[in-house]
């Protein structure tokens, strides 16, 4: 698999915009010869018709690798188009020396890539328009490893911003160099097959036996874990297609309504960079679960539930990096998002403890109390509940009472 973010912050890289035609000079005896590997959004290929014209016969997207044949000979019978925004890393003669000396693997997959057949386009793609492109509040959230790509410096590297699209909430901020390297000791390689492209791949799952807990669970749910919280491997994220879902949505998988997010999943595909490869870092994790948000809507009825709880580890990892602002926000969110789980769902005498737990600890951290208490009293009383849960509404509600004493 090509590294295209790595390339994007090594290489002599081009923007083009929407509508505009990617030259391919070629030939094995001309001079100025190029080819590309797309890094950021999406290239039409178009080729004559029998009737006249062109049509389009394919679509490219991150990570491929395009202008092979005519790099190499006279051939020259595509038209290459920027469907929408399109950030490309050019491959000349010069460059394509360096990367033979810095990056071998990659050239092999250049190779490779070169002379392979073209994605078909689908219905779904060909509908994606410029309306999916970012806007420039987007921006400042998706300068990450997930999407930002900047010059180097060297000789010949162009700066550029990627093209994004509204995947974070405005006011996410980027957390570049927050890594956990100690998780690694906890989680292990696993093959997945992802539910929606079902194409396989490799990702990691949790030791659960291997955890013990550093604290009692806290009045909101969250578990605290020596050297490791399970927040960061919660979502698994195809490294083909970028559909993301809890882990439990992987292995036992449901049944999903595609059209309900597939355009903005193209769109996001086409928007942001995802280094599967690097050290899992906390951008990283929260590009995954402003995916898997974007994913949740094909669930339809436990959609609900999904958006709940990933707003609420949004809420803690927000917490983690000391962005007080998102974490309230995304707290309110969560609140919200278990009010409708708690309307509007058929739950045991466990589940809507817990939901209701959910609902009070998030609009406490919220700092909003839209009837927190009452659902700390049916959390506490509620027939053929669970007994853990009982007493932890009910020594929430001793907390609250003794805040309210005057001093």
């Amino acid at each position: 698999m090509i590294d295209v973010a790595w390339l994007a912050t090594t290489g002599p890289c081009k923007k083009f915009s929407p509508g505009e035609r990617i030259p391919c000079p070629g030939g094995p005896e001309a001079s100025g010869r190029a080819m590309y590997i797309l890094l950021t959004g999406r290239v039409d290929v178009y080729k004559a018709s029998a009737a006249g014209g062109t049509q389009t016969v394919g679509s490219l997207l991150p990570g491929d690798v395009f202008g092979g044949r005519e790099f190499f000979t006279d051939i020259n019978d595509c038209e290459y188009t920027a469907g929408v925004e399109s950030v490309v890393y050019v491959l000349n003669s010069s460059s394509f020396n360096d990367l033979s000396w810095s990056n071998p693997e990659i050239l092999f997959e250049v190779f490779r890539g070169a002379y392979m057949p073209l994605r078909k386009m689908t219905a779904v793609q060909k509908k994606v328009e410029l309306t999916n492109a970012p806007k420039a509040d987007a921006k400042n959230g998706a300068k990450s490893k997930s999407g930002a790509a900047k010059s180097a410096g060297q000789t010949g590297i162009k700066s550029f911003d990627p093209v994004v699209i509204d995947l974070f909430p405005k006011g996410h901020k980027g957390y570049p160099g927050i890594v956990k390297p100690e998780y690694a000791n906890l989680v292990f390689p696993k093959d997945y097959e992802c539910p929606y492209c079902k194409k396989p791949f490799t990702d990691y799952k949790v030791f659960r036996s291997k955890l013990f807990e550093a604290a009692p669970m806290r009045f909101d749910l969250r578990r605290y874990y020596t050297d490791f919280q399970p927040e960061w491997y919660d979502v698994i994220t195809c490294h083909n297609c970028l559909f993301s879902a809890f882990h439990n949505y992987f292995t036992d998988p449901k049944p999903i309504q595609k059209v309900k997010f597939e355009n903005e999943l193209n769109a996001a595909r086409a928007s942001i960079l995802l280094d599967f490869g690097a050290q899992r870092d906390i951008d990283y994790v929260f590009g995954s679960h402003y995916l898997a948000m974007l994913c949740a809507d094909g669930y339809l009825s436990v959609g609900r539930q999904i958006r709940a709880k990933l707003w609420g580890n949004l809420s803690w990892l927000y917490e983690d990096v000391e962005d007080e602002e998102m974490a309230k926000s995304s707290a309110a969110n969560a609140a919200e998002a278990y009010e409708r789980v708690y309307a509007e769902s058929r739950l045991t005498p466990v589940q809507e403890q817990v939901t209701c737990l959910s609902i009070a600890g998030m609009q406490y951290r919220a700092g909003q109390d839209k009837n927190l208490k009452r659902y700390l009293f049916t959390a506490k009383t509620i027939k053929m509940g669970d007994r853990t849960y009982a007493k932890l509404a009910e020594d929430f509600m001793e907390d609250l009472r003794v805040d309210d004493e005057p001093l």
